[in-house]
């Protein structure tokens, strides 16, 4: 059985909705401004809606006798082509006027309209934006390598009054929308994982949005942990250098001069460093306090460390 995508599952979410009567005149405006083929064959004229996925074809088919009182045609098709999906389609061929008229998206003289009346009020509005996603809408898996949700729509004046609708919810949830022509679509959409979380709330899909937070959390809480590990993986190949750097320096003193001829702090330094090769500076910082009750800071540590450098450089010189 073929497992459905994050998409499917939030488009299936939204269907499982209890729209009022209203809504479901916003859920339809959205729907039908961007999925509808207008086709006129002689006298006659008919809307044909297709989507392929059942509960979505269902939930237009229920909408339409609810809240107009037709009845649609309801069929599908199998597309023989990649994945031979079945391709729902609800034509509708009675009130066609009445309908666009009533969803804000014809005025009187018949040209086509965006709505307004009809979602000023934010909860159809919500549902207004819910039909659009579910006509033309899709979202990457959060296991994705990358955070993509997008509608297609038919040109820029769409995009651009979308926009302008998602836009009333800024203050409430913070969502960045932009858009892209491509070929003969216009590509709205959002790319911040935290902003794809709030559109899904927005949209009625609370239980995906919150499969989505979960993962995304997960997967930055295991990239924090390996940028974590990369980091101190790196410092302790540094440190694990630098000891080697300062123990030879320490080696060359000894055999060319002896350490005993260092100044005490100097001396418990060296014996330190030489008993604990790939402790940090601050855990000798820390050893030299137990062990000789020596108090020396990590700057002071370092400059010694700098001293014995120098000074192993020129007794090596000398000896040429």
């Amino acid at each position: 059985m073929k497992r459905n995508t994050f998409t499917q599952s939030v488009k299936e979410e939204i269907c499982d909705c209890e729209f009022t009567n209203l809504q479901f005149l916003s859920v339809l405006s959205g729907f039908i401004m961007t999925n509808a083929n207008f086709i006129e064959e002689g006298e006659e004229r008919k809307i044909v809606l297709k989507t392929e996925n059942a509960k979505i074809a269902k939930l237009v088919y229920k909408a339409l006798s609810q809240t107009f009182n037709v009845a649609p045609i309801f069929n599908y098709s199998k597309k023989m082509k990649l994945d031979k999906c079945v391709v729902y389609q609800v034509t509708i061929k009675e009130k066609i006027d009445e309908i666009l008229s009533y969803l804000e998206l014809v005025d009187d003289e018949g040209y086509e309209v965006f709505p307004h009346e009809l979602i000023v009020d934010q909860d159809n509005l919500r549902a207004f934006i819910a039909g659009i996603f579910l006509a033309t809408g899709s979202v990457n898996s959060p296991n994705s390598d990358n955070y993509h949700l997008q509608f297609a729509v038919k040109d820029e004046d769409t995009a651009k009054f979308l926009i302008r609708q998602l836009n009333r919810f800024k203050n409430e949830r913070s969502m960045d929308f932009k858009y892209i022509g491509r070929k003969t679509k216009y590509i709205v959409y959002l790319k911040k994982a935290d902003q794809i979380a709030n559109f899904l709330a927005l949209s009625y899909a609370n239980i995906s949005m919150m499969d989505f937070e979960n993962v995304r959390i997960q997967k930055d809480f295991l990239n924090s942990d390996n940028r974590y590990q990369i980091c101190f993986n790196a410092n302790y190949q540094k440190t694990v250098a630098k000891s080697k750097e300062q123990i030879d320096d320490i080696k060359t003193i000894d055999e060319l001069y002896n350490i005993v001829c260092l100044s005490e702090k100097e001396q418990a330094v060296a014996y330190t460093r030489l008993e604990n090769p790939e402790a940090p500076l601050s855990e000798i910082v820390d050893l030299v306090k137990d062990k000789y009750d020596i108090q020396v800071s990590k700057s002071g540590l370092s400059r010694i460390f700098a001293r014995f450098h120098d000074f192993a450089n020129e007794l090596i010189k000398e000896k040429r």
